[in-house]
């Protein structure tokens, strides 16, 4: 006899997060590895191994999404604009304005189903729950590597580039100096000439300040160098933190890819935040720190809290029915069996009689 049970999921998930956590989640050395941490309950031996394989098949798990073709077909294509619209609206102002947020996947699933089936009624209810928390943890590891990963990129990235960016403004300043020389020395040569000059300056361009006046191409020069000045001295402060979390983007890639599961990612790389606090330095470096560190919250508020049986899977109180393919199937072997009975039933009573007739 077989048992089955499902549960209900929730995590919001990108099709492309659950393509990845699901390939991850299918991998039977990743699951290996979540039973050695943390072992099915009910199960020993050569019994964790068959779970093992049923993980593989990738069977156990099917995404549930926002709106059904069934809904589709329902809905109005007005309303489901309209409710596309809304959501991306919430999503937007959700967002507070950060890099990754702006990467941040449009969520196509609501969650997962899970299903088990095993001999014992008890034990197919827990190993369910264990595979919901199974899928956490893979969750959970997988978007603290990506993260980690997005660190390293973008300090990588932004190490390439900081210092052409910074000698560009450096000649931009340079340039707009010697741009504001020049025309001081105009003004000063037709005093006349600034006294009537009385407009106010909105925006001096490289293709309309020959038409207007030294003195406002002057004032247009001397904003140019406080704008650049401003960017300069923004682009140190990020240079700075970059300098400062460098090493810690090292150390967090070893801690993420010494972690034995999800949970302890989070935690390895909690107290590698941690003992940098330590060293910090500046409020720049300090608000770095925290962004890092509201990057791993995030991932844990998600994946590790959020994520939540809505359904939890319950002890079922009769076992599964055979499908009607198995019905079928064994219908059809039956009827075999009793057909080859009847075309050589003459041929085994022979066999009979002659072996009843031997033995006397």
């Amino acid at each position: 006899l077989r048992y089955k049970t499902e549960g209900v999921l929730s995590m919001e998930m990108g099709t492309a997060e659950y393509k990845r956590f699901s390939e991850l989640a299918n991998d039977a050395t990743t699951a290996r590895q979540y039973a050695s941490v943390f072992p099915p309950p009910d199960l020993k031996g050569v019994e964790v191994e068959r779970l093992i394989k049923t993980v593989a098949t990738g069977g156990w798990h099917k995404p549930i999404p926002k709106i059904s073709r069934a809904d589709a077909k329902e809905l109005p294509d007005v309303l489901l604009q309209l409710e596309q619209e809304r959501e991306r609206n919430s999503e937007r102002d959700a967002k507070d304005g950060r890099e990754m947020d702006k990467r941040s996947p449009v969520t196509v699933y609501l969650g997962l189903r899970l299903t088990h089936t095993a001999p014992e009624p008890q034990q197919v209810a827990n190993v369910a729950s264990w595979l919901g928390d199974y899928f956490k943890d893979v969750a959970t590891r997988e978007a603290v590597r990506e993260q980690v990963s997005r660190w390293k990129a973008e300090n990588r990235r932004f190490s390439d580039r900081a210092l052409e960016r910074k000698l560009k403004f450096e000649f931009d300043i340079q340039q707009a100096q010697t741009r504001a020389t020049a025309l001081k020395t105009i003004v000063a040569a037709y005093p006349d000439a600034a006294r009537r000059d009385s407009q106010q300056v909105v925006d001096v361009r490289k293709d309309n300040e020959k038409f207007m006046s030294p003195m406002s191409q002057l004032v247009g020069a001397e904003s140019e160098v406080i704008d650049i000045r401003e960017r300069l001295q923004k682009l140190d402060r990020e240079i700075e933190q970059q300098t400062f979390v460098k090493s810690l983007v090292l150390e967090a890639d070893t801690a993420a890819n010494n972690a034995q599961s999800g949970n302890d990612s989070v935690r390895q790389l909690s107290g590698v935040i941690t003992e940098a606090s330590k060293k910090v330095k500046t409020e720049a470096e300090r608000e770095k720190l925290l962004s890092l560190a509201a990057d791993l919250s995030q991932i844990s508020a998600r994946f590790l809290s959020q994520a939540q049986f809505v359904a939890k899977p319950s002890i079922p109180s009769a076992p599964e029915r055979p499908t009607p393919l198995m019905v079928s199937l064994l219908v059809a072997m039956s009827a075999a069996i009793l057909a080859a009975l009847f075309l050589w039933r003459r041929m085994i009573i022979d066999l009979l009689w002659r072996d009843a007739t031997e033995k006397t």
